[in-house]
């Protein structure tokens, strides 16, 4: 039997029960997929079984890959491999599921059996996913990643430097989002997004790239709550959630508030060995009870029509939609509404569904070459290449694809398989996701949250983009320079300085 990996380094055998669990998913896949073939005279029934299908190949990965390199599931450990398996089976399995009832919107345009196409496309690309992920990036990246982490370790300590720490690193996220706001006019969903899409500035990058501060500030003060045990540092971390949460509802985003989640419970679980499952069904519970219905409200008064609320108007009407709120759903409804809207709106088969559906019949495949020149040229800061072209894939993706007009201003999530299959069709999505799979397994190997708090901060600002999937290629590989130099700049701000002891000579 493969060995995992236990907590503290020793290796252990790799538990009996996630193989078998794997294993028997796999097998369910296989009778769900054979179920599918059986009904592609039905393509709403066959599509449902697809889905399920998809969910519980997934699945049995997740369990596969776990048990083969970490002993355990790994989630508790937060193994961004294992975490995006799963988050491919709810968001391409699960929530295809929702194409039984009729499709209104962009997704009308998709016909049912581009729909099937792109599960298949899907479960392949996974497949390669999970090859790369077990084979890994080979002794030399990983010998090389270790190092680097172990001179991190060395330069910096384990403990956070002072109370003032969290409050420094919060600063510094807080006036980056002030300035963003000052000089575009957007604050998050809310203002005026025209100027987003037409021009760019130098410093526009750095200061977004700054913001990401803020919820590395809450996971700051989570280590001292959670692992240093400093007792005065519990107001700290509650006062900077609930800024996180508060300006995650003024700027009409969903994924602030899961972020800011993730800031508190993956310190907390690193520290005490263990998922914090109470806090999480607390926290899905005030999701789908308050945040959602808020979130919906806020946006549908930020955006009506042609009119746009500056993000002043905006703010100004946040408490009292909020109140309306709170006092005027009832539970019994709301939870199961919210739970469908989940589902619909993180369904992520529709675009490599209508990528198959037009490319390269009416669309025609884009280079190859593309996979490679995009990333190294988005790299390239704009402060040294001023006319550098902005990186608009969900926009332009919107209007050639949904032929939505340029006056919209939507960004559809391409996703990393629907992405690569446009620069080629199969062949990229093969190697791409073989790449992927070999890049996630240096990360799981490198990373561990329990052993270096260092890491933590790392996996937090990686997590929502290498597991939430929804990045095409382009996206998610441009972003690793700026994020590299970020997770640099905060380790600095937050740890101490490992200063080694003074050597005092004896006379002779």
């Amino acid at each position: 039997m493969t060995a995992g990996r236990a907590d503290a380094g020793i290796r252990v055998p790799a538990a009996p029960q996630s193989v078998i669990a794997g294993l028997v998913l796999v097998a369910a896949a296989v009778v769900l997929f054979d179920e599918t073939l059986a009904r592609t005279g039905q393509p709403v029934s066959a599509v449902v079984w697809g889905g399920l299908a998809l969910a519980a190949f997934a699945g049995g990965l997740a369990c596969v890959i776990a048990a083969a390199q970490h002993g355990d599931l790994g989630l508790a450990r937060w193994k961004i491999g294992p975490w995006t398996m799963l988050w491919y089976g709810l968001t391409f399995g699960i929530s295809t599921v929702t194409w039984s009832q009729p499709q209104t919107g962009d997704a009308a345009e998709i016909a049912l059996s581009s729909v099937l196409k792109a599960l298949w496309l899907i479960a392949v690309g996974m497949t390669a996913w999970v090859i790369g992920y077990l084979a890994g990036p080979g002794q030399p990246l990983r010998g090389a990643a270790t190092r680097a982490m172990g001179r991190l370790s060395h330069r910096f300590t384990a403990d956070v430097r002072s109370l003032a720490a969290p409050w420094i690193l919060y600063a510094i996220g807080l006036a980056a989002r002030l300035a963003t706001t000052a000089t575009t006019g957007v604050f998050g969903y809310v203002g005026d997004p025209s100027s987003l899409v037409s021009t760019a500035s130098g410093y526009g990058g750095i200061l977004g790239t700054l913001t990401l501060c803020a919820p590395l500030a809450v996971a700051a003060a989570a280590l001292q709550v959670f692992r240093e045990r400093i007792r005065q540092a519990r107001t700290t971390l509650a006062v900077l959630f609930l800024f996180e949460v508060a300006f995650g509802a003024a700027a009409g985003g969903k994924a602030s508030f899961v972020i800011a989640g993730l800031a508190v419970a993956i310190p907390f679980s690193a520290a005490r060995l263990r998922l914090p499952k109470a806090a999480l069904l607390l926290g899905v519970f005030v999701f789908l009870v308050v945040i959602i219905p808020f979130n919906q409200a806020y946006r549908n008064a930020a955006r009506q029509g042609s009119a746009t609320l500056t993000p002043r108007q905006a703010i100004a009407a946040a408490p009292g939609i909020m109140g309306q709120v709170v006092t005027g759903q009832n539970l019994t409804t709301i939870v199961p509404k919210s739970a469908a809207y989940l589902l619909q709106r993180n369904r992520q088969i529709d675009s490599p569904a209508i990528i198959l559906q037009r490319t390269p019949g009416q669309r025609p495949f884009l280079s190859p070459v593309q996979l490679v020149e995009g990333p190294v040229a988005a790299m390239v800061p704009r402060a040294v290449w001023p006319g550098k072209p902005l990186i608009l894939t969900g926009y332009k993706f919107s209007q050639e694809y949904f032929e939505l007009p340029p006056t919209l201003y939507t960004s559809t999530a391409v996703t990393a398989v629907g992405g690569l299959y446009m620069h080629g069709g199969w062949v990229p999505v093969l190697g791409g996701m073989l790449l992927l799979g070999c890049g996630v397994r240096l990360l799981d190997d490198v990373l561990d949250v329990r052993a270096n708090p260092h890491a933590i901060f790392l996996i937090l600002l990686i997590f929502p983009n290498f597991v939430g999937g929804q990045e095409d290629w382009l996206s998610l590989l441009a972003t690793i320079p700026a994020t590299l130099c970020i997770w640099l700049l905060a380790v600095a701000v937050t740890f101490r300085v490992n200063r080694p002891a003074l050597r005092v000579s004896r006379p002779a």
